[in-house]
């Protein structure tokens, strides 16, 4: 995956705004690109013309994928995904995931939140590519918003794109990466946002420039007050919870100020203004052919979840442990298509036709030939097995050469994931099975 890389300015800011920041630009500019897709026979007019995005970018784009319109024009029914990561104060490490899930057939639109400390375990293909492209030691498990910092300059957005895909088993569209001078920017660019301040809001920080002095009750808020709105903590009798609330109390202001019919009539100059300060796959001129369809946008058919699970230390790291259960039923309710809404549907090929390795990842003796007899039996063709050499595997790993590979595996397992990375399979294995310790 490409991307387009603009001259941003650097800002010291707390990476709570850039939180809100994600959000908040996510509901115009995620809009923006993909607000269109479900209008047909939309004449897609002049785009060789239009050298806003950069003749650099246009290349790039020309040559590793299709634009939006053509994808949209095939797949008229389908759900797009955008990824939107927000970086942190030195841009090295994601601080911020989130994935825009948009039907294009019911206009709805998904933002699935995922934990910046979630733990992943890379494969070993990814991990010495990783180790390759950087100086300092690269742990075979990692937080996921370090893959950005691990992953080198050049590879940071698509091995980010590819963990994200990998972690949730989906495929993603586009990404969109932000910083945090964009909060107050586009804030400002909207001429403000009314908010109900649920209560006298007070702190000064030198240190950080940051200065919050608002009142109690109804008023426009700027950039930067609506900065400190977001970013204050102290006085909520329910801790988190109640400055969480006034958090979506500011984005729902916020999204119905976006969406008003002033900013609708002033939406392409909004978007030129901010477009400097994203860096994204997804070119100016593909973003601008859809504004007009902005409005088709409703704010109550915008809806925002969190990856499921809880925070664990493991050996001594704090980590977010997804719950893979529960994370498998909301990725499926999100993101998955039904066939008669999608052309795009992944095709599962039987296993049966291929060579598969099974290797012992986890503590129990055996359980690689019992393993192999019990896929033999099912009319599989096990042609090894063996002891896995690296860290012992806590969840089942499939590694395929292709999507579509080893979905029919999955069932003979507690729980598993499906790993497309041809590179890691000796040769002459099409699939590799790497038992966890989940498994007896």
């Amino acid at each position: 995956m490409s991307s387009q890389k603009s001259n941003k300015p650097k800002q010291k800011k707390k990476s709570l705004a850039l939180k809100f920041f994600g959000i908040v630009f996510l509901m115009v500019f995620t809009f923006l690109i993909i607000a269109g897709a479900a209008t047909m026979g939309y004449l897609y007019l002049n785009k060789d013309k239009n050298q806003l995005a950069g003749d650099q970018l246009k290349e790039k784009q020309e040559q590793d994928k299709s634009s939006m319109w053509d994808m949209f024009k095939k797949n008229e029914k389908r759900k797009i995904n955008v990824a939107v990561f927000g970086v942190d104060e030195d841009g090295t490490r994601t601080d911020v995931i989130f994935v825009t899930s948009f039907d294009t057939k019911t206009k709805a639109i998904n933002l699935l939140s995922v934990p910046r400390d979630t733990r992943i375990e890379l494969t070993e293909m990814r991990w010495k590519e990783m180790q390759n492209n950087n100086s300092h030691r690269v742990p075979k498990v990692v937080k996921i918003n370090e893959v950005h910092a691990y992953a080198g300059k050049a590879k940071r957005n698509e091995y980010s794109v590819d963990e994200l895909e990998r972690l949730l088993d989906i495929t993603i569209d586009h990404f969109v990466k932000i910083d945090l001078v964009a909060f107050r920017k586009i804030v400002d660019e909207l001429e403000g946002v009314e908010v109900d301040v649920p209560m006298n809001m007070k702190y000064s920080d030198p240190y950080q420039n940051l200065y919050i002095n608002l009142k109690k009750g109804k008023q426009k808020l700027n950039g930067s007050q609506a900065e400190g709105l977001v970013r204050y903590r102290a006085g909520y009798a329910e801790g988190d919870v109640g400055r969480i609330q006034t958090q979506q109390l500011f984005l729902k202001a916020f999204a119905k100020q976006a969406l008003s019919e002033r900013n609708i009539l002033r939406i392409t100059n909004i978007v030129r203004t901010l477009y400097e300060y994203v860096e994204t796959d997804v070119g100016l001129d593909d973003i601008l052919q859809y504004t007009k369809y902005i409005k088709d946008i409703q704010v109550d058919n915008i809806h925002m979840e969190t990856l499921p699970g809880e925070g664990k230390y493991v050996k001594g790291t704090s980590y977010f442990i997804p719950d893979e259960p529960k994370v498998k039923e909301q990725v499926a309710r999100i993101f998955s298509v039904s066939e008669e809404n999608s052309n795009d549907q992944k095709t599962t090929k039987s296993s049966q036709e291929y060579s598969i390795q099974v290797l012992n990842g986890g503590n129990v003796g055996g359980l690689a030939t019992r393993t192999q007899k019990k896929l033999q039996e099912e009319g599989y063709q096990v042609s090894s097995i063996g002891t896995y050499k690296q860290e012992r595997q806590d969840s089942t790993r499939i590694i395929v050469k292709e999507k579509g590979m080893g979905e029919d595996l999955k069932k003979f397992f507690v729980e598993t994931k499906v790993e497309v990375d041809p590179h890691a399979l000796p040769e002459n294995i099409d699939i590799q099975i790497i038992l966890g310790l989940k498994e007896k």
